[in-house]
């Protein structure tokens, strides 16, 4: 389990890593649609459930277009502030940070994130919380 200590902080950081995501021109204002609390209820790295080493993992898209990625790690926690945009008519929502933007989809109200990390598959899954 030692080796998926860093997992969440490196999904963090490979969200808005140096990677080519294709440009979209036809991106919308931010839609409020997406904006609330989205729980992690997958994060697998390579086929490995890590989720438990982390929880709970949020992400907080707040309307204006600012977000937070929260995690928790034993007794530590850690957080990312982004901002982002959302194309519900292109079910996509963009994130930007550190100079960087990565696109991902949104299905059936997950937001869902894939994108290989060290030759291995990132896969999470969030999904909205109703309040």
């Amino acid at each position: 389990m030692k080796k998926f200590c860093l997992l969440v902080p490196l999904l963090a950081a490979v969200l808005f890593a140096g990677c080519n995501v294709s440009e979209m021109s036809s991106l919308k204002e931010l839609s409020r649609v997406y904006a609330g609390v989205y729980e992690c209820e997958t994060l697998t790295l390579g086929g490995c459930d890590v989720l438990g080493a982390y929880e709970p993992v949020r992400l907080t898209l707040c309307y204006g277009g600012d977000g937070t990625l929260t995690w928790r790690q034993g007794a530590g926690e850690g957080e990312l502030s982004f901002t982002y945009e959302a194309s519900p008519e292109e079910g996509r929502v963009t994130f930007f940070a550190m100079g960087q933007k990565r696109t991902f989809c949104v299905r059936e109200g997950h937001i869902v994130i894939e994108t290989p990390v060290c030759g291995k598959l990132l896969y999470a899954s969030f999904s909205r919380q109703l309040t």
